[in-house]
């Protein structure tokens, strides 16, 4: 019997070595896992503080081009923009004023006239 003792007491040592050596790679499995983790936290915290910036400098170039155009949409509907429009593009007239329009000639009409003054100085 002392003999089974022996094996006993010697196999509990072993025991116990198995058993922390597992739970000493299930705690690196663990820790590896907690790290693995962790980096991809830390990588998507900072794709996300990216792209805030991006949006913020995105909205930023927006709020400015908005108050562009509300200063464009005041300075179009001024009394002295609308009749400049009107006379130059509407060919209107303003009160006691008198409208002159002079007409370019197209090409088609330099052309013809070329060709009739050729002809009257061939026939004289």
């Amino acid at each position: 019997m002392p003999t089974n003792k022996n094996q006993q007491i010697n196999n509990q040592p072993k025991r116990k070595k198995k058993y922390f050596s597992l739970l000493t790679i299930v705690l690196l499995i663990c820790i590896i896992e907690l790290t693995v983790s962790a980096i991809q936290n830390i990588n998507k915290n900072i794709n996300f503080i990216s792209k805030i910036k991006g949006l913020e400098e995105k909205r930023n170039e927006e709020l400015e081009k908005n108050k562009q155009l509300k200063s464009e949409i005041e300075n179009f509907n001024s009394k002295t923009n609308l009749e400049s429009i009107a006379r130059n593009n509407l060919k209107m007239a303003g009160e006691n004023e008198i409208l002159l329009i002079i007409n370019k000639p197209t090409e088609e009409q330099l052309k013809e006239a070329n060709s009739n003054n050729n002809k009257n100085l061939k026939n004289k």
